[in-house]
């Protein structure tokens, strides 16, 4: 059996897609396929025989010369550029590149017909609670960067902010996640952004509570289906107050319980065993 290297980049050691699709991705490979050898190491490290998952920070750092020598040496290569477009050597030297959205899969597919493809579905934080106390009453929060969510004042009247940098290591709003019962997950379109993973619904799903977001956004949409009770068709301040004021008055009830059940459903999609499957299926 090969062993299975996770590559990191030192610059960006304490980013969040280092932290989780490197180290923590190594831990639920370690716990789930145990018949592998799992090792995470900096980008330069060497590595033989072996299958190697390059994180993003990895993939956008790693040169030509670093690439070919890992080839040379028997290894096959994964690149998991997560929510980026794939670098130019991906063509040259990915083995297999990972998609971590259906929509990351579909466009990787077309954008490269020679290169296999593989799905490995954006795992959440493997500290959150494990089975969480729903809250007793509405509660919305917004947990991540604040230049990523559509926030106006009045907006923050209703939700509470809880910002996150995820260029750095930052794990203190993790013990507040299950004081909310509604998680806010509005998007600010940047232009940097290509195949996001709904990583903020699978947080909610695991935490047992719904979430908010446009309906524009595809990922989002495929996972929580187009009946979902709390799609937005558009992101004006007053149809999100709307929106907000309406599940408030929803708690508990019938469309809020729908909405809970579409949830359990991701959370059951993204546990740690069908993660482990995907990425098993990957280096297969």
């Amino acid at each position: 059996m090969r062993r299975l290297v996770f590559l990191y980049a030192e610059r960006f050691r304490e980013a969040g897609s280092t932290v989780m699709r490197g180290f923590q991705l190594a831990d639920i490979a370690r716990e789930h396929l145990p018949r592998r050898r799992v090792s995470v190491r900096p980008l330069g490290s060497t590595a033989r025989n072996s299958d190697v998952f390059l994180t993003k920070g990895a993939v956008n750092m790693a040169t030509p010369e670093q690439l070919d020598l890992l080839v040379r040496s028997g290894n096959r290569l994964l690149f998991d550029p997560v929510d980026e477009l794939p670098p130019w050597t991906t063509a040259r030297f990915a083995d297999v590149l990972v998609a971590s959205s259906h929509t990351a899969f579909e466009h990787y597919s077309r954008a490269f017909p020679a290169t296999r493809v593989a799905l490995v579905d954006h795992h959440v934080d493997p500290r959150l609670p494990t089975s969480p106390a729903p809250p007793s009453r509405f509660r919305a929060g917004y947990f991540g960067e604040r230049v990523n969510a559509v926030l106006t004042p009045r907006i923050e009247e209703r939700v509470d902010v809880v910002a996150i940098d995820t260029s750095r290591h930052d794990d203190a709003w993790l013990s507040g996640l299950g004081r909310y019962s509604f998680h806010y997950a509005v998007r600010q379109q940047r232009a940097l952004d290509h195949f996001k993973p709904f990583l903020k619904g699978f947080t909610a799903a695991h935490c047992g509570a719904p979430v908010l977001i446009q309906r524009d956004q595809e990922e989002a949409v495929r996972w929580l289906g187009a009946d979902y009770p709390y799609l937005l068709d558009d992101t004006n301040e007053e149809t999100i107050l709307s929106a907000l004021a309406r599940a408030e008055s929803e708690f508990g009830g019938p469309r809020w319980l729908r909405a809970l059940s579409v949830m359990e459903g991701i959370r059951a999609r993204t546990s740690p065993e069908r993660i482990a499957s995907e990425l098993a299926a990957a280096i297969a």
